[in-house]
């Protein structure tokens, strides 16, 4: 679940106590029609819901509150910085296939050593065009720039955030074993494909890859 700055903003500020729109709008001073947007989207998606009493003030669904401590827990014994989130998305005709190869995806991600997985889902099963589609939504820190191009190889993502840091200072020395790792696992890939294809579809596979 995605959600704007504007909300992570709001968001902090009810994690400490809950708020009306207008005392929200006082500190973020963004627009009372703004402010009013944004709750709306949190209340449909679930993020917050209402208190009874007057003036209405808002407050964090208790789950986001589990989670956010939980995740907060998770931050203060690790000691990776780079944060990324990914999807890895499964396809095929069967869906107890489907649905196990999910499973195994995500029993691989939890015996990762170079990570450090703040929330990992597993989508539900949809049905399309006869044919079964399912994903894993993982948010996580990676050890360093090598792990995070193992990971990308191995699993290959569909979709990947960098999420921190804004910036990232890397020496030689880790980009070195970045691209050794980036190298290692393409011959690998290359060495697999050309075991599986005839002579004639593997040198073809291999212009379109090199793009010669």
């Amino acid at each position: 679940m995605r959600i704007s700055e504007v909300q992570r903003k709001i968001a902090v500020l009810l994690l400490v106590e809950p708020k009306t729109i207008e005392e929200i709008n006082k500190q973020l001073d963004l627009g009372f029609e703004a402010i009013t947007n944004e709750i709306n989207t949190m209340l449909k998606i679930g993020l917050v819901k209402k208190t009874n009493e007057y003036p209405t003030r808002y407050v964090l669904d208790d789950y986001i509150i589990a989670e956010l401590k939980k995740r907060k827990e998770i931050a203060e014994k690790d000691s990776y910085r780079i944060k990324i989130q990914m999807i890895l998305d499964v396809e095929g005709v069967v869906k107890e296939i489907v649905d196990k190869h999910l499973d195994n995806l995500k029993g691989f991600l939890d015996k990762e050593k170079d990570i450090t997985i703040y929330d990992v889902k597993k989508s539900e099963l949809l049905e399309q065009d006869n044919s079964y589609f399912g994903y894993i939504d993982v948010t996580c820190t990676v050890k360093d720039f090598a792990s995070l191009i193992r990971l990308i190889m191995f699993y290959a993502p569909s979709s990947i955030e960098i999420l921190s840091p804004t910036k990232y200072d890397i020496s030689m020395y880790e980009l070195q074993d970045g691209i050794i790792e980036l190298s290692q696992r393409t011959q690998i890939y290359i060495k697999e494909l050309q075991k599986r294809l005839t002579q004639e579809e593997a040198q073809l596979a291999l212009k379109k890859f090199y793009r010669v």
